[in-house]
């Protein structure tokens, strides 16, 4: 064992620009150049087409080829966030590595990661929310009581930088919409009936990002004042944000740590969400945002945000700095260093 500190950090993935992971996988990688480490990537596939590829080699991160761990020496944490690939090469990472590190960011375990968790092939596991950290350890510690295995939870940093805040929008009309994958889990089944009745002194105009066949065989066909997007090649996130004075989404899913809670916050778009999950950790109800247990919460907190634009606008600038509370700079930075702290502590 040796508590050489960490200088340099393995991904097996690669950054994205939309979708929960891959885009958490991004901001985390910002931090981790700002705290002087060496980064390292190694994609599940060649990342020629990837739109990060420039920034990341600009930035002097470190790309190996697909799924090639031989640069890995003992020692060297090699970090994944929520990829099924990764739970599939545990085997072959661990003749390089034993400090291999999970993100799970889901609310359930996937099958593969109690099996090696069995196999004692996990060092530790890593939770944005601390409620899911206490729900799935005694699950995993059961099925391996190993003290060496760890678990930690850790504050994920995100660049507001990215996603600039937008004080003023179109006073003509009342731009609503949600954003997601297309997964029809991702969608309630009385989307539309919300943002139909919903009401608003001026016209509704809504905008879907993230949608396509499967969305439409749950929800239906969207009315005419609703435009939808595939996804962020058709309309780039930040463009959604500057549409939707508010963000209504209703889902079947329970979220872990969502991460357009960020992107909505620091783009001043106000957030009307599930009363579940870890909406509960980020938003708080009536200040930075609105938690909704019925279609009609969501339908009168909507109708209230067209109503009231000085309210909207006093919640936006109070989840703007909820998220700087939530992932900052600092407290991340402070969090990734524990977890730096506390890797090299962990067997070889």
């Amino acid at each position: 064992m040796s508590n050489k500190p960490i200088s340099r950090v393995f991904v097996h993935g690669f950054p994205g620009l939309y979708g929960g992971a891959s885009t958490e996988l991004h901001h985390q990688i910002l931090i981790w150049l700002e705290m002087g480490l060496e980064v390292h990537l190694i994609p599940m596939w060649h990342p020629a087409h990837e739109p990060l590829l420039p920034e990341m080699r600009e930035k002097g991160v470190v790309i190996h080829g697909p799924n090639d761990f031989t640069a890995l020496r003992p020692g060297d944490p090699l970090l994944n966030f929520c990829s099924g690939e990764f739970l599939e090469a545990l085997p072959e990472i661990r003749r390089h590595t034993r400090r291999t590190v999970f993100a799970n960011c889901m609310t359930w375990l996937f099958d593969k990661e109690k099996e090696a968790m069995a196999d004692g092939r996990i060092a530790m596991f890593l939770y944005q929310n601390e409620a899911v950290r206490q729900k799935h350890m005694p699950e995993l510690r059961a099925l391996n009581s190993d003290p060496d295995i760890r678990f930690r939870t850790f504050k994920a940093y995100f660049d507001q930088s990215r996603f600039p805040f937008i004080a003023e929008r179109d006073s003509g009309t009342f731009g609503c919409g949600r954003i997601s994958r297309q997964d029809a889990d991702k969608f309630a089944a009385n989307t539309l009936h919300i943002y139909e009745t919903f009401v608003s002194p001026v016209p509704k105009r809504g905008l879907f990002l993230g949608f396509d066949r499967r969305s439409e065989e749950k929800i239906g066909k969207p009315y005419d004042w609703i435009r939808t997007a595939h996804d962020h090649h058709v309309v780039p996130q930040q463009d959604f944000y500057k549409h939707c004075g508010i963000i209504l989404q209703p889902t079947d899913t329970t979220e872990n740590w969502p991460r357009i809670g960020f992107e909505a916050m620091a783009s001043g778009s106000v957030l009307i969400v599930d009363n579940r999950g870890g909406w509960q950790q980020i938003v708080e109800h009536g200040k930075t945002g609105w938690l909704c247990d019925h279609e009609r919460d969501f339908i009168y907190y909507a109708s209230r945000m067209a109503y009231e634009p000085r309210l909207r606008a006093e919640m936006a600038e109070a989840a703007r700095l909820r998220g700087l509370e939530l992932g900052g700079l600092e407290a991340s930075k402070a969090s990734w260093q524990a977890v730096f702290e506390e890797l090299a502590e962990l067997p070889e």
